[in-house]
């Protein structure tokens, strides 16, 4: 009786989960399949005959020009606006887990950003911060502030900037989640023992929401890594190189130089690098908290 049960139970799972096989087999297996297979292939606009190259195209990555400038910008800028996105988000979701006038008008306005398309936020950016006719640059103007936005040297911070207004609403909205369903219980202990208000979130707030914070900060890293949309339409990767990241580097490589075998096998090296990241999150977040080392 019992291995019947087990059966069932077994049979049970395949059923349920069958559509959420079938969704990642269709929209995520099979798309990078074809990736690593065009990579593996001299596939170009100049070139109308498509051949074999075998591993031709992955050799050729690591000696692009331009390759090491993006890998080391968007690892750079990943870093840091996670950091940056992971503190906020956290402060503003210990600030909104509590009852205060207008918060739900507060609450609504926090999450507005990262309920507007990247590209159409990175367009209203644009004209924000166009040096003729943008507001920015008239209120440093009037402020008697000689500054050039889109330089060298302001540009990658201001870039940060963006990036961190635009997406510490989903580090924020991810941690307060949690925190809605935080043990009332140890809390309660907490203030019973004479615990104060930083005792309570280092010891035990932090330590319970790990895998919360964990899970927020990796998909916040993996969508950092992965930008686009804002940067091309702010900067095209440029000026240069000083702000191409892997994604635009790839864009450029296809729809510019017209190497689509090149830039599949550049995506396929970004996949592969990122690829060992995942069964170490995945592990930290679903480990119990007393079975940590």
């Amino acid at each position: 009786m019992a291995t019947r049960g087990s059966k069932v139970d077994r049979s049970a799972k395949w059923v349920l989960g069958a559509p959420l096989i079938a969704f990642t087999a269709m929209f995520v297996v099979w798309p990078v399949a074809q990736g690593v297979q065009t990579g593996l292939y001299d596939f170009t606009l100049q070139n109308p005959e498509i051949t074999f190259n075998g591993l031709e195209n992955f050799r050729r990555v690591f000696s692009l020009p331009g390759f090491w400038d993006a890998v080391r910008f968007t690892a750079l800028f990943a870093m840091v606006v996670t950091a940056v996105e992971a503190v906020l988000g956290f402060g503003l979701a210990l600030l909104m887990n509590r009852r205060f006038p207008g918060k739900k008008l507060f609450f609504t306005a926090l999450l507005l950003p990262i309920m507007i398309a990247p590209s159409l936020l990175g367009i209203m950016f644009r004209l924000l911060l166009n040096g003729d006719i943008g507001l920015a640059p008239a209120v440093l103007s009037a402020l008697g502030l000689d500054i050039s936005l889109f330089s060298p040297g302001t540009v990658v911070p201001l870039l940060i900037v963006l990036d961190v207004l635009q997406w510490t609403p989903f580090v924020f909205l991810i941690v307060y989640s949690g925190l809605q369903s935080f043990p009332t219980d140890v809390l309660e202990a907490a203030q019973i023992d004479g615990a104060g208000r930083l005792r309570t979130l280092t010891s035990l707030v932090i330590p319970i929401m790990k895998p919360v914070i964990a899970a927020a900060v990796f998909l916040r890293m993996i969508d950092a890594i992965r930008t686009f949309d804002v940067i091309y339409v702010l900067t095209a990767g440029g000026p240069g190189r000083t702000t191409t990241t892997l994604s635009i580097f790839i864009y450029k490589t296809a729809f510019e130089s017209g190497d689509f075998g090149l830039a599949a096998a550049i995506s396929t090296v970004v996949l592969l690098a990122l690829l060992p990241l995942v069964p170490l999150v995945v592990r930290r977040i679903a480990q119990p908290e007393g079975s940590r080392s």
